[in-house]
């Protein structure tokens, strides 16, 4: 190679690629690291493309003050409030979205009612929790809660599957009617017909007289129908009636 002339390309260099050494910057020891100057504000009318912009932008959060307390709804059973007035009220529902059915069809609401008020036989097996009646061939299970039927159940299904040890009582849905409200010492029922009469006609029920039994109505509660003997012969008559009052009106007339 002659003095003056340039080197001829290595196919590498003709290839377009550099030496990897070329592209090695020398470490500046003597740097010292600064932020970068704050961009100037863009005004409106110019479009922000960095990245940042794209971004969704977060809104501050504020905290909210405690706000009051909504209403209880009419028909609430319990409320935390100390002013309610109501004692507890718990008539019987009867709602079809509530309701489990196993083996039986075209139950009417008054067998339903009939069943609750004047079973044959009680029985509690759920700690407490809903108690099931058993009239004729229906059973009808309902919560003590809300006092809300809950199922209806054949009587040869309901048997088959209620447990050995279980608490029968024919008064069990007594206490779940509610709590009186007077209540206390001096509490008690009617002794006679025609007291039992008078102290449902104060309450406001309606008695509509039949041949066997009548029939007891509430405009209040529509819907509920309970049968009422027209001549009793139990001597017992008047507690019964009271207690079958409490299980499906959810009205107390003990005194």
């Amino acid at each position: 190679m002659s003095a003056g002339r340039a080197p001829r390309p290595t196919p590498k260099a003709m290839g377009g690629r550099t030496d990897p050494a070329k592209r090695v910057r020398p470490v500046d020891w003597s740097a010292v690291p600064r932020r970068p100057a704050p961009e100037p504000a863009s005004r409106p009318d110019e479009e922000d493309s960095s990245p940042s912009a794209r971004l969704p932008r977060r809104r501050p959060r504020t905290l909210e003050l405690p706000r009051p307390l909504p209403a209880a709804p009419e028909d609430a059973v319990h409320t935390l409030s100390a002013e309610d007035p109501r004692p507890l009220p718990r008539p019987l529902r009867i709602r079809d979205e509530d309701l489990r059915t196993v083996g039986v069809r075209g139950t009417s609401t008054e067998q339903i009612v009939q069943t609750v008020a004047d079973p044959e036989d009680a029985w509690t097996a759920d700690a407490g929790v809903s108690d099931h009646f058993l009239r004729g061939a229906l059973v009808a299970q309902v919560r003590r809660a809300d006092n809300t039927v809950i199922g209806l159940f054949s009587r040869g299904y309901a048997l088959s599957v209620r447990p050995e040890e279980y608490e029968p009582a024919l008064d069990v849905a007594e206490d779940a009617a509610g709590p009186s409200a007077r209540g206390g010492q001096g509490t008690r029922h009617p002794t006679s017909r025609r007291e039992l009469l008078r102290r449902m006609e104060g309450a406001g029920f309606v008695v509509t007289p039949g041949a066997t039994h009548g029939r007891v109505t509430h405009p209040e509660h529509p819907g509920l129908v309970l049968p009422f003997a027209s001549t009793p012969s139990d001597r017992r008559f008047t507690r019964h009636a009271v207690a079958q009052i409490r299980r499906v009106f959810g009205i107390d007339l003990r005194r």
